[in-house]
C-alpha cells in the first residue's frame, strides 16, 4: 500500500535546526545529514510498519550515521505517514509530544 507523507510544521524548524549546526562543523555532512533523511524517508514508504511501536503507536527510525531518530504514525484510513519529529537521540520525546 502506497502510503503519501505528511510533515507536522516542527518537522521543518527539527531539520532546519540540524543542517545549521552541521553546516558550522561542515557543508558536506550538512549535506550527508540530509541525505539520510532522504534514505530514511524511503526506507519507511518501502516498510511503514516495520519499526517498533516505541510509545503511543508512534514509531521510530534511527538515522545512519546520525544520532537523529525520525518519529512517525501511520494513518491507515488516510493512507498516510505522519512524521511527528526529526530529533536528536538524546532528546525525550516529551521535548515534542506537544507539537
Amino acid at each position: 500500500m502506497n502510503y503519501a507523507f505528511v510533515n507536522l510544521p516542527a518537522v521543518n524548524t527539527d531539520i532546519i535546526e540540524a543542517v545549521d549546526y552541521y553546516k558550522k562543523i561542515n557543508t558536506e555532512l550538512a549535506k550527508q545529514f540530509l541525505f539520510r533523511i532522504e534514505e530514511a524517508m524511503k526506507y519507511i514508504a518501502d516498510y511503514p510498519e516495520g519499526f517498533q511501536i516505541k510509545y503511543n503507536n508512534v514509531r521510530t527510525l534511527m538515522l545512519k550515521q546520525f544520532p537523529y531518530q525520525i518519529h512517525y504514525t501511520i494513518n491507515v484510513e488516510e493512507k498516510q505517514i505522519v512524521i511527528l519529529a526529526i530529533i536528536h537521540c538524546y532528546k525525550a520525546p516529551e521535548d515534542y509530544s506537544e507539537r
